[in-house]
């Protein structure tokens, strides 16, 4: 008995077809099969990196420092590390250039051949990117892949731009974001009631550089703090000229000023300091001329409730509710600031309880 030949040809067929499919699966995952430059890059290779990234001039240098939001025209510098023991060529970048979070350039397009080749153990910079930079933006690069060729005297015009060629031999990936180091801007935010004895709140705002960061302010009248978001009280009034230096770890130091003007704030409560149970008392603000927010009247630590002030400048206490013996009146005053309404005076007084006199009278016959 003898197989027929059309099922010998069925047999042969599936079985390439099988390895048809295999093939494809394959080289769809590896990235073989895709489109340049959207291939499925698998960077494992360590031949050439990319070792820093900064915003300089137009001779390499770093622009160490500029005031915020002034504009600056910077030029993108690549450091180039050729890791391996022989010459790499035709080294192709693909990036995604963001600055505030927003894409800028993308070479993405048809990537960017930096060089013909980079000699085995060296390190090359380029710029790859001339751009107007308002200082404290953020730049990132994002998807970075740097891939090459190992074929001798392949150049950036003769160079495979095909995914085949470059999916393994490359750095990089899809995750990879590089920031992108800027320079060093300092500034800062601040916010108090302008009332002396009271707390004002500083807030550093620094961006670029090279961190870690060294904070030092002087806050004008004497006292310093090298925290970076500090909190002082000045004890009296006037305008104080604030100074905030910043320094990095490259040496690299910056200072940002500004004036904080003090103000009278004066507090103060009008009433009797003695009082006797069943008996109302009335008590006042005295507060000048600045325009409270807020006026929040306490007793014993614990605020006035409902039927308590008759109005903010003024409160009524029945005094039989607390009992005989000493206690606490206060009075703070509040001030609109970014986070809602922040502490700007706070005064107090002793109020001594006392039983009501009885009255007794007597007759002489």
């Amino acid at each position: 008995m003898t197989n027929r030949p059309g099922r010998d040809h069925i047999r042969i067929l599936m079985r390439n077809g099988v390895l048809v499919l295999f093939l494809l699966i394959l080289c769809n995952f590896l990235g073989l099969c895709s489109e340049w430059p959207d291939c499925k890059f698998q960077c494992r290779a360590g031949d050439v990196s990319v070792g820093r990234v900064w915003l300089g001039d137009s001779t390499s240098g770093e622009i160490y420092s500029c005031q915020p939001q002034s504009r600056v025209e910077a030029y993108l510098w690549v450091q180039f590390d050729n890791n391996a023991n022989s010459p790499r060529y035709a080294v192709i970048l693909l990036a995604d250039i963001y600055i505030n979070g927003e894409l800028r350039q993308s070479l993405y397009d048809s990537g960017l051949c930096v060089m013909d080749s980079i000699p085995p153990k060296s390190s090359i910079t380029l710029p790859v990117y001339s751009m107007s930079y308002n200082c404290g933006d953020d730049v990132r690069l994002s998807r970075l892949v740097l891939s090459w060729e190992t074929s001798r005297g392949t150049t950036c015009s003769d160079a495979a731009r095909k995914c085949a060629n470059r999916n393994t031999k490359c750095y990089g990936g899809s995750d990879t974001e590089i920031v992108v180091v800027s320079p060093l801007v300092a500034d800062f935010e601040f916010e108090g009631s302008g009332c002396p004895g009271i707390a004002y709140y500083f807030s550093a705002e620094v961006h670029g550089g090279k961190k870690p960061y060294a904070f030092h302010w002087d806050f004008g009248d004497g006292s310093a703090s090298d925290e970076e978001n500090p909190s002082h009280r000045f004890a009296a009034t006037g305008s104080y000229q604030v100074k905030l230096s910043v320094s990095d770890s490259s040496g690299t130091t910056v200072i940002a000023g500004k004036s904080v003007s003090v103000r009278s704030c004066r507090c103060g409560i009008e009433g009797s300091d003695t009082a006797c149970t069943g008996r109302n008392e009335t008590y006042s603000a005295m507060l000048g001329d600045v325009s409270w927010e807020s006026l929040i009247w306490m007793i014993d630590g614990r605020e006035v409730g409902p039927g308590g002030a008759v109005d903010e400048r003024t409160l009524d206490v029945d005094w039989s509710h607390y009992g005989v013996g000493q206690h606490s009146l206060e009075l703070i005053a509040g001030l609109s600031g970014s986070g809602g309404i922040i502490e700007a005076a706070r005064c107090n007084m002793t109020v001594r309880v006392i039983e009501s006199p009885i009255a007794t009278f007597s007759m002489v016959v």
